[in-house]
């Protein structure tokens, strides 16, 4: 079985913003998992200042990392609890968790729920709509306060307005953090320090928006097709 990625390689410095691009199945979301070693490589290694991360033990390696995906990972149990769920510091207070939440732009909807953050959400949070699963994982990625974030097509499976209100928490958890961007709409990555777009494995561009564009390659040619379906749609 031939490997998922090939000829991988790339430096991210700290606190720099870097997105993964390309089409489905071009290998982003894998890429990404390979940071908290959900799985390892089986050729080559990845380092933090020069170290390889197998020298960490998993767990104290995993604390380094905050992750918001397309599905968040929610439970049957109040809004407090999931957003303390895996946070490393003791026993987080009840205003260490609603600042969180109101970074996180989450604090107004769960004020108006029946029971505030004491409110059970139901399997996987069934009782919530996306945009506000989404933005409790964000509250939960704030508390936890982790040095690294990778955001896996966070915002694709919202509608409008709730991608909106999670942009805006995204944003405010992005600051003064190394983030790994993984998203499919090109328009939530064109400020990135550095792009790099994927296709069956492999990286076969890389820079920031501006200098993809001018190459006239495989990024400009998903940009110039995502912009005329946005004013199609607009017009409809």
């Amino acid at each position: 079985m031939p490997p998922v990625l090939r000829h991988i390689s790339f430096c991210l410095p700290k606190g720099k913003v870097l997105a993964i691009v390309g089409a489905s199945g071009a290998g982003k979301s894998t890429l990404a998992d390979l940071l908290p070693r959900f799985y390892d490589p089986t050729e080559g290694y990845i380092a933090i200042d020069g170290i390889p991360i197998e020298r960490f033990s998993l767990s104290s390696w995993r604390q380094q990392f905050g992750i918001v995906s397309q599905e968040a990972i929610l439970f049957n149990d109040t809004v407090r609890n999931n957003i303390a769920f895996g946070c490393d510091m003791p026993a987080p207070s009840d205003a260490d968790i609603e600042n969180a939440a109101r970074i996180a732009h989450a604090h107004s909807f769960i004020s108006r729920l029946e029971q505030g953050y004491d409110t059970i959400i139901g399997e996987r949070g069934s009782k919530l709509s996306g945009g506000e699963r989404q933005r409790l994982t964000i509250a939960r990625a704030i508390l936890k306060n982790p040095p690294i974030l990778i955001l896996d097509e966070a915002t694709s499976a919202l509608d409008s307005d709730s991608e909106r209100a999670v942009q805006e928490a995204l944003t405010q958890l992005m600051q003064q953090r190394t983030t790994i961007v993984i998203a499919h709409r090109l328009s939530t990555v064109k400020n990135a320090d550095e792009i790099i777009v994927l296709s069956e494995g492999n990286i076969v561009e890389r820079g920031t928006h501006a200098q993809l564009i001018s190459q006239n390659g495989a990024y400009a040619q998903l940009w110039a097709a995502q912009s005329s379906l946005a004013i199609k749609q607009f017009r409809a």
